[in-house]
């Protein structure tokens, strides 16, 4: 978790002279999943994605833990202009322009994003050897939802569906690990403008990003009953065109189930650190009543496929 706070700086000296729009990234610990980025990790990624011409906010400086100067730990970042509120999105008028596009800019950032080569980003662990991106990640998964000690059958169920027939990855690409509507940067005239949030990034399959951003949580891509975007295949079809790999839809919607059951898990972990006093807070003790209907979601998933 962390607080963002909006600065306007002045350089009056030197390369970086002149007036700034920032932000101040403060950590504020709690992560609800294993494998978070600390701030050197997150900052060097940054740095390589800017580098690479990823639409990314441009990093300035990194705070370390105990700085002299007593500010809490975190980033600077540039202050991207644009809406990212998800409603405001899918329903502002004065996005209305470059809403229709949009879909398939967010497919052709991700392969961007996954075109980076590893060499570019030391600063991330490779997966554990021997294990395919779904299985490590379904040893996580399985070792949360043991940790939560109260029973989820449709969790549970959610896990076996998913254990038993493991992708073999294809491609193993940097995962942005959180890519949805809330992080992304929509400019009315520019469309996207950034992609925000990547303490969550990590090597594995490139299905995990398209799957979590299809979800019907995020309202990212059409489902019945619920607008979003457009169609997913709007979004396969721009993510094949700028990175030349065409993706199994049936592959995706095996990252959809496993990214409800990633977000189930979330949700009951941030309502857990809330009841067990770690960090209070009226947000975190609500996010735990999604579950349900993120149960609900895995159940009629299951049954259509």
């Amino acid at each position: 978790m962390r607080h963002a706070w909006a600065l306007d700086v002045e350089v009056a000296v030197g390369l970086l002279a002149g007036r700034h729009r920032l932000v101040y990234l403060e950590e504020r610990g709690g992560s609800p999943f294993p494998g978070r980025l600390d701030g050197r990790q997150e900052f060097e990624l940054l740095r390589a994605m800017h580098r690479a011409g990823v639409r990314v906010p441009k990093p300035y400086w990194r705070v370390d833990p105990g700085d002299p100067s007593g500010v809490a730990a975190g980033l600077v970042v540039e202050r991207v202009p644009g809406e990212t509120l998800p409603r405001r999105i899918l329903e502002d008028p004065a996005l209305g322009p470059v809403r229709e596009g949009l879909l398939g800019e967010l497919g052709g950032e991700l392969a961007r994003i996954h075109a980076l080569p590893a060499a570019a980003a030391p600063c991330l662990p490779w997966l554990p050897d021997g294990a395919s991106p779904a299985e490590s990640l379904l040893g996580q998964l399985d070792r949360l939802l043991g940790e939560l000690g109260e029973p989820h059958p449709a969790l549970d169920l959610a896990l076996r569906w998913l254990g038993r027939r493991p992708p073999r990855a294809e491609r193993v690409v940097l995962v942005h690990g959180d890519y949805r509507l809330g992080n992304f940067v929509v400019d009315p005239e520019r469309g996207l403008t950034a992609v925000l949030d990547w303490e969550l990034a990590h090597w594995g399959d490139p299905g995990e990003d398209l799957g979590w951003v299809a979800m019907r949580y995020w309202r990212g891509v059409d489902h019945p009953g619920d607008r979003g975007l457009g169609p997913r295949a709007r979004l396969l079809a721009a993510y094949a065109a700028v990175g030349g790999h065409r993706v199994d839809p049936e592959g995706v919607r095996y990252w959809e189930v496993m990214g409800n059951l990633r977000w189930a898990l979330i949700t009951l972990r941030q309502a857990e650190r809330h009841l067990r006093r770690e960090e209070r807070g009226l947000e975190l003790a609500s996010i735990g009543r999604h579950c349900a209907e993120v149960e609900r979601e895995l159940l009629q998933l299951l049954r259509t496929l």
